[in-house]
């Protein structure tokens, strides 16, 4: 039925994921996919998504989207025990103390994580606090209002793909399983915890850290960059060597946010299993985060669990599978 059809746009510095997907008994069934590539950073997002969304290709009402970046903050707050009504205008008054930002400059939504949360001042509860500052959002109303879409969701790219990674893998969910979402510029990472969010943190790295690095280096096109990330083929040692080296960083600040996260948690046991979301996927990318963190790097599974219709291109699916936990999260 077309109400339970959902519209969901991702939009990526580097790519643009169009999507219109179905919940269905056992899987998701994907009736529209589109990757759109960002050709000129740039170019203005509405004339991108112009052609795909004032023709009949998607339907412009109730569109999802999801944010990232600077502007996006999540915390992990103890509060006293209240309703949620309470717990709503009290977060107004508090939220202030756990944000970089102005609260007038920012949007807020929060939800409770643990009822129960046993802390040195006795029993509270566990509050997630979102925060998007405006001007990071109002730019992106401004692009769906340009092409007379309504936007039903706004949600934040890490809470996207925790979504995607318990609808795919509910085990390593239920379990205790990190989540990278590599961004253009910065990546996230998000750790989950007997079935719930539990530590959020932004790194400054992203894609185009990896392709300075083979460009100062080898003096690389962006396009032949660009492939060598995207078919999966074998790259010479030389640029083999040259993407880790550029990791090493990354990994380092993993390591550093890791060992935040047992700090601040209590939590003596490592994470079991990190899980790749983002435009690249190499099987060198998830080598070497994994001898790096000495924990397995996967790829998400998503192929498993959907179904699509005849009109959508299976090989666009599968060449970009690790670019759509987020659009499926969302969905």
């Amino acid at each position: 039925t077309a109400a339970s059809k959902v519209t969901v746009c991702d939009l990526g510095r580097m790519r643009t994921v169009l999507l219109e997907l179905e919940k269905r008994p056992g899987h998701l069934f994907v009736h529209r996919l589109d990757i759109i590539k960002n050709a000129s950073q740039n170019q203005k997002p509405s004339l991108i998504l112009k052609p795909f969304l004032d023709g009949k290709k998607f339907r412009k009402d109730g569109i999802r989207v999801a944010l990232k970046g600077h502007g996006v903050v999540i915390r992990f707050i103890p509060f006293p025990k209240m309703k949620a009504d309470d717990l709503r205008s009290a977060m107004k008054y508090e939220a202030e103390q756990y944000i970089p930002f102005e609260l007038n400059d920012v949007v807020l939504d929060c939800a409770v994580v643990e009822e129960a949360l046993a802390t040195d001042d006795g029993v509270k509860m566990e509050v997630m606090l979102v925060a998007i500052k405006r001007q990071e959002l109002e730019p992106t109303l401004e692009i769906f209002r340009n092409l007379e879409c309504r936007l039903s969701v706004v949600d934040v790219d890490i809470l996207s793909a925790m979504a995607a990674l318990e609808y795919f893998h509910p085990e390593d969910f239920s379990r205790h399983s990190g989540l990278l979402d590599l961004g253009a510029d910065i990546s996230t990472l998000g750790i989950v915890r007997e079935g719930k969010p539990r530590f959020v943190r932004d790194i400054s790295y992203g894609i185009f850290d990896l392709h300075k690095r083979l460009k100062t280096r080898y003096n690389l096109a962006d396009e032949k960059i660009e492939k060598l990330f995207e078919n999966n083929e074998a790259w010479t040692p030389e640029e083999t060597q040259a993407i880790t080296e550029s990791l090493e960083g990354l990994i380092r600040d993993l390591h550093v946010s890791f060992d935040y996260y047992h700090d601040q948690s209590g939590q003596s046991k490592p994470v079991a299993k990190l899980f790749l979301s983002g435009v690249v996927s190499h099987p060198v990318v998830l080598k070497a985060l994994s001898e790096g963190l000495q924990i397995p790097v996967v790829n998400m599974d998503i192929l498993s669990k959907i179904k699509w219709a005849p009109g959508v291109d299976p090989e666009l699916l599968k060449t970009h599978a690790a670019l759509l936990p987020v659009a499926m999260g969302l969905g």
